[in-house]
């Protein structure tokens, strides 16, 4: 039978490993956005030697499980001698993967502006940082919000993954009430409603941008499942 006392009783503690996971996903999707428009723009700079190792860097991400991804850098990072909190390592391999993805849409959405944008931007006597900052991102991230929105939701979802390196999240402190309450039905029941609720919240902050922005109105694809 389902104990709702359970639940009512570890929600505190399943609501701060919300928090943290919350906050790694954020961070996580503020450096992928950041690493994502720098990868795309050396991978569209024309030189070769700065191509090459941004291509080498994609397939590797999309060709391996990111949880292989997360031991990678976690070992990694060990092997080193460097000293860095769980959380921070799982923020990490959680942005370089998305970065990946998040570079090959900026790819996409730069190489799908028209031309006269970029010459009308450069007879104003537009540089190239503040044609890309003032002409290009907007209408490149305008256009790719569904597929951004799906690698947000995406990253927070692989979030749960780094707590296989014990980072105490919402999945690893559920994990932790299980080895107490032995009420495994009850309490996965509750995380998943948290991450559910998570999710719709940032769906629902995305969609009051994309009705409140009207700067490109074309058609996207779709992102990663």
């Amino acid at each position: 039978m389902f104990e709702f006392e359970t639940v009512m009783k570890y929600l505190p503690n399943l609501l701060h490993g919300a928090l943290l996971t919350a906050g790694i996903s954020a961070g996580a999707i503020v450096l992928a956005f950041l690493g994502g428009v720098i990868l795309s723009q050396l991978r569209m700079s024309g030189n070769k030697i700065l191509q090459w190792p941004v291509r080498v860097y994609v397939s590797f991400i999309r060709g391996i499980p990111f949880i292989i991804q997360l031991f990678v850098i976690y070992y990694g990072i060990s092997l080193i001698g460097a000293d860095m909190p769980t959380w921070l390592i799982g923020m990490l391999a959680l942005a370089m993967n998305s970065a990946a993805y998040q570079s090959e849409y900026f790819r996409a959405g730069l190489e799908s502006i028209p031309p006269g944008y970029i010459e009308a931007a450069r007879s104003l006597g537009m540089g190239k940082l503040h044609i890309l900052l003032r002409i290009k991102m907007p209408l490149v991230f305008a256009k790719l919000v569904p597929p951004l929105t799906n690698e947000f939701i995406l990253v927070l979802k692989n979030s749960a993954i780094v707590s296989t390196i014990s980072v105490v999240e919402l999945l690893r402190v559920g994990q932790q009430i299980i080895t107490t309450t032995y009420r495994p039905t009850e309490i996965y029941i509750m995380v998943a409603a948290i991450y559910l609720t998570i999710n719709l919240t940032l769906m629902f902050l995305i969609n009051i941008y994309r009705k409140r922005q009207s700067v490109w109105t074309g058609r996207s694809g779709g992102g990663r499942a």
